[in-house]
């Protein structure tokens, strides 16, 4: 996922040459029902659930019952085809938003509704004490980023232990694919605790509302408008999870002490 390259490093005016890790970047072509429709920069693995993920997050399917068929170009392996069955929704009507950051994704703007989101009725709870321990195992989890420092990474916790975990050089990127291995797999993410290492933006927020997903947790900050749409339909959203701290902006009864 990377390539080694020479550099100069300069610490304190002093120069060395040594060999340094640099991410590999990946141009994502994505064709749905044969048509060309967007290009994504990311991580060259995990391209399917990366193409679902995004299309799931466009409006143009609601579950992998949507998808007829989805395959590598099997030449180059720089494309992905997708073949969608007619759901009579149309893409991101009025043009899509494209969202903030590097790696940018984009989002159907019928979701900034405030009718296109359902509420969140969850009732799970998890400790704080709980939530520490969560980010200090994920925080530590991204051998890449050590490499590297050039990724972002996404988690989801579900109440039977299933995990998944992805990352990707866009924040926006590592939650699509986790949302695309969901669909995939069928699971049932109403109970789940999502930790992400990247800001949390309204975007972000409504990739995870998609999902029913009652937590969110990051270890950077949320925005005015995530924090808006977290109290309106009532998911628990937390900042700023590092060491033995965190800051709870929205759903603070889901977070018990111990």
């Amino acid at each position: 996922m990377f390539d080694k390259r020479i550099i100069h490093k300069y610490i304190n005016d002093t120069v060395s040459e040594q060999e340094d890790c640099v991410i590999r970047e990946h141009r994502l072509n994505l064709y749905v029902n044969g048509s060309y429709y967007i290009s994504l920069m990311c991580l060259p693995q995990h391209l399917h659930e990366l193409a679902l993920g995004f299309l799931f997050s466009e409006g143009l399917i609601a579950s992998f019952a949507d998808v007829v068929s989805i395959a590598p170009n099997p030449v180059s392996g720089d494309d992905v085809f997708v073949v969608i069955r007619d759901t009579g929704r149309p893409a991101a009507p009025g043009g899509r938003i494209i969202t903030s950051g590097f790696g940018r994704g984009s989002v159907n703007p019928a979701f900034f509704q405030s009718d296109a989101l359902s509420q969140i009725r969850c009732g799970r709870q998890v400790s704080g004490d709980a939530l520490i321990r969560m980010m200090d195992a994920f925080s530590r989890q991204s051998v890449l980023f050590q490499d590297t420092g050039a990724v972002h990474s996404c988690k989801l916790i579900l109440p039977d232990s299933t995990t998944l975990f992805y990352e990707d050089i866009g924040r926006h990127n590592a939650l699509d694919k986790i949302v695309g291995k969901a669909l995939m797999d069928a699971l049932d993410t109403k109970d789940g605790i999502l930790l992400t290492s990247g800001r949390i933006s309204s975007e972000m927020l409504i990739k995870a509302a998609g999902l029913g997903i009652p937590i969110l947790v990051s270890i950077s900050a949320p925005t005015s408008k995530a924090v808006e749409i977290a109290e309106r339909i009532h998911m628990t959203l937390i900042g700023f999870a590092r060491g033995s701290r965190f800051s709870v902006y929205a759903g603070a009864d889901r977070v018990v002490q111990c």
